[in-house]
């Protein structure tokens, strides 16, 4: 099998291209009030957004269930194991999706499910326990032959019979997706079943080479092929081969108002330096690192530069905006114009993590601000290239920014005002508006 990849941008028609696939598996069985649809393939829609699994529930001809916790006293996954045994079609979150029990995937691959992942899952994840000491429980279970350590970092586990305080290593070590990295820091993966066991797999996302999904298919030695999506005179859309010329790049980079310093006459603004103290270190400004070693005066700087941005330069109220930061720093950022609310609460809140991905909730907003520099975990990385892997973490810079982006009002054409005070993230902008990277 090989995993279809629809590397698209947003609003490109992804998720319409596979409700338009589902349906177009459907056919007609019955006559009048009992008239129904089946189809010969089963699906399985697995997104992470409440607001995406009313969609495909009320966009397909196909019946869809979502897993209950409430099923019978038990579980969303017990749920899920008693809707493939009848052959449903299923939409479900990342979360559950990566619970998957072996024997559930057995019964998926058995029957014959089809499945569209909308965005790339969490495949990587460290593994934290505050009770357990990585570098001494480890070095102890080692030594008293529980488990060994192979070449590839990869946790044996060696006594079938062992019950206790480590049982949870024990049981994923023995789906073999357990990786200590550096003698220090646990890593699980994914099991590869999770994908394996279905006839067919669709991953719908944008600038998969940035993504760790894909270093991880890599690693797993997973096959995988490229896709844009066209819509025909016709009004369907089609599978190509993935060409991003197709994008309108230039487009929306006319729709980007890109705040730059500037001085003209005695009107001067310094808002994307004003904050530095050593300039020969632009690159990783606003990095993770960076923040950590800022000086007080450096992170007061930038919160009166998001005050100044969004009062003298894109005059937007704080309904009108949008902002993300490291979530380290987000208390120290915050500001009258820059609003957090700890609850969540929409009403109150104007703040928007990073990675967000596939909310409309913020495309009436005509000002942005993106005030990070990304780069990849540098254990992640090690990860990977330990294994002959190569990141690319520009890209996966500007990734993540274009997907931040489009949670405000370019995704519906309008302008959009933005405050993006790394220098390297603005110039990665730039290039991918060039189609430069």
């Amino acid at each position: 099998m090989v995993i279809k990849v629809i590397d698209a941008i947003c609003g490109a028609g992804k998720t319409s291209y596979a409700i338009q696939y589902i349906n177009g598996q459907a056919f007609q069985v019955g006559f009048g009030d009992s008239k129904t649809y089946t189809s010969d393939k089963r699906f399985i829609y697995v997104t992470p957004f409440l607001s995406e699994v009313k969609r495909i529930k009320e966009s397909t001809i196909l019946e869809f269930f979502e897993p209950e916790a409430s099923y019978k006293n038990g579980s969303k996954g017990n749920h899920v194991k008693s809707l493939i045994e009848e052959g449903c079609n299923i939409v479900m979150s990342h979360e559950l999706f990566a619970r998957l029990e072996d024997e559930t995937l057995n019964e998926i691959e058995e029957m014959g499910y089809t499945l569209f992942m909308d965005e790339v899952a969490n495949v990587l994840e460290t593994y934290n326990d505050k009770e357990i000491s990585i570098k001494d429980d480890f070095r102890l279970l080692k030594h008293q032959g529980i488990i060994d350590i192979d070449s590839d970092g990869q946790v044996l586990w060696k006594d079938p019979l062992y019950t206790g305080r480590f049982n949870d290593i024990k049981l994923l070590s023995q789906k073999k997706n357990l990786f200590l990295h550096n003698g220090v820091i646990l890593f699980w993966t994914m099991p590869v079943g999770n994908f394996k066991a279905f006839d067919e797999v669709y991953v719908l996302t944008y600038l998969f080479d940035a993504q760790i999904q894909r270093y991880y298919y890599d690693m797993y030695d997973i096959k995988y092929s490229k896709h844009s999506i066209l819509k025909n005179e016709k009004g369907q859309y089609e599978l190509i081969d993935y060409d991003k010329s197709l994008e309108p790049r230039d487009k929306i980079g006319q729709l980007l108002n890109i705040y730059e310093d500037y001085q003209n006459g005695k009107s001067v603004s310094r808002l994307n330096t004003n904050y530095l103290i050593k300039k020969n270190k632009r690159e990783r400004a606003l990095s993770k690192s960076w923040f950590e070693k800022a000086e007080d005066k450096q992170i007061e700087q930038l919160k009166k530069n998001l005050v100044t941005f969004f009062k003298s330069q894109s005059r937007s109220k704080a309904s009108e905006l949008f902002w993300t930061a490291f979530k380290s720093q987000v208390l120290a950022l915050k500001n009258e114009r820059c609003k957090l609310d700890k609850k969540n609460d929409r009403s109150k809140d104007n703040f928007v993590a990073f990675n967000t991905r596939a909310t409309n909730d913020y495309a009436d907003r005509t000002a942005t601000a993106f005030v990070l520099n990304r780069f990849m975990n540098p254990n992640e990385k090690q990860f990977f290239s330990y294994r002959g892997i190569e990141v690319d973490e520009d890209l996966l810079a500007v990734s993540d920014l274009i997907q931040f982006l489009f949670r405000g009002s370019i995704r519906e054409g309008e302008q959009m005002s933005c405050y993006i005070p790394s220098e390297r993230m603005r110039t990665l902008l730039y290039m991918w508006v060039n189609f430069e990277i």
